[in-house]
């Protein structure tokens, strides 16, 4: 009745009942709280009905699968994006895929991908599956760029990124010279680029051993891998150049940085690449064992 007194000028917050006292309130009222509309103390979401609750959970998914669709989509090398050309597809283990780079984007001829078949933000968060097969696919490269007289480097850039971005592991060609030089000119540059963006200083050597021996899970890194050896670097900003190991080894063999890189896409979509790259490879290609197993 006091309440309805105040009329409109009533805001919930006139009315306080003292602890333990009936002061003021309804004589009728039976459930105790004195007449307050109890909804003004319950959450957006409680009030929801089942019908409008499931809605708007819908909504959110729809919303984290476009999310999720967009970064997805930017990782042209995964076979899951939905940008993946399946022709770029140059070999296919139980768990790891070899892509072929497009020509646009390659910095030496031949440049291709190791990716995992799975979501991997990282390689160093792969199963033993993975990584049997990873090694079966560096050996293999090395054999077959080793008969063309080349020599072959590894690298692999993680940087603090959002989920469901998929790692990748950059196969690049080189002269044997610049391969057997690798050791040099990463050392200096990782400890040029620690002083610069602010990395750890620590220079991690990977000879004998591999990533996964050095680098904790969840963990953002750089890792370089030649014939006899590797190094890796914790990555301890967002700020890391995410060319740096492309653009090392441009340096090393004087060409023009990653960014700098203006070439045209090849008219036939890179299909006469990926056919030369196949005819080299198929001799060395162990994946052609699994058909049999």
């Amino acid at each position: 009745r006091n309440v309805a007194r105040m009329g409109s000028r009533y805001k919930g917050n006139e009315f306080k009942m003292v602890a333990g006292s009936t002061a003021g309130a309804d004589e009728d009222d039976l459930a105790g709280d004195g007449g307050i509309d109890m909804k003004m103390f319950t959450s957006a979401s409680d009030r929801l009905t089942d019908t409008a609750s499931y809605n708007r959970e819908v909504s959110r998914q729809v919303a984290h699968l476009r999310k999720e669709n967009a970064i997805t989509n930017k990782c042209s090398w995964w076979m899951e994006s939905g940008s993946f050309r399946k022709h770029m597809l140059l070999s296919l283990g139980d768990h790891v895929s070899l892509v072929l780079v497009p020509s646009h984007s390659q910095l030496v001829k031949s440049q291709c991908y190791l990716v995992p078949i799975k979501h991997a933000e990282a390689f160093v968060s792969c199963e033993d599956e993975v990584w049997d097969e990873v090694g079966r696919f560096k050996s293999s490269l090395r054999a077959m760029f080793r008969k063309e007289g080349k020599g072959v480097l590894f690298c692999e850039t993680v940087l603090p990124s959002k989920s469901l971005w998929q790692t990748r592991m950059d196969v690049v060609p080189v002269p044997l010279n610049v391969e057997q030089d690798a050791q040099i000119f990463f050392k200096s540059a990782l400890n040029e680029v620690a002083e610069e963006w602010g990395t750890h200083t620590k220079l991690i050597s990977t000879k004998g051993k591999n990533i996964r021996q050095t680098v904790p899970k969840g963990f953002s890194y750089f890792n370089i891998e030649w014939d006899t050896g590797g190094f890796a670097q914790i990555i301890e900003t967002q700020s890391f150049p995410k060319d740096f190991g492309l653009d090392t080894i441009a340096g090393m063999m004087d060409l023009d940085p990653m960014r700098f890189g203006r070439k045209q896409k090849a008219q036939d979509h890179d299909r006469s690449a990926v056919m030369d790259f196949v005819n080299k490879w198929k001799s060395f290609d162990w994946t052609v064992a699994l058909d049999t197993e």
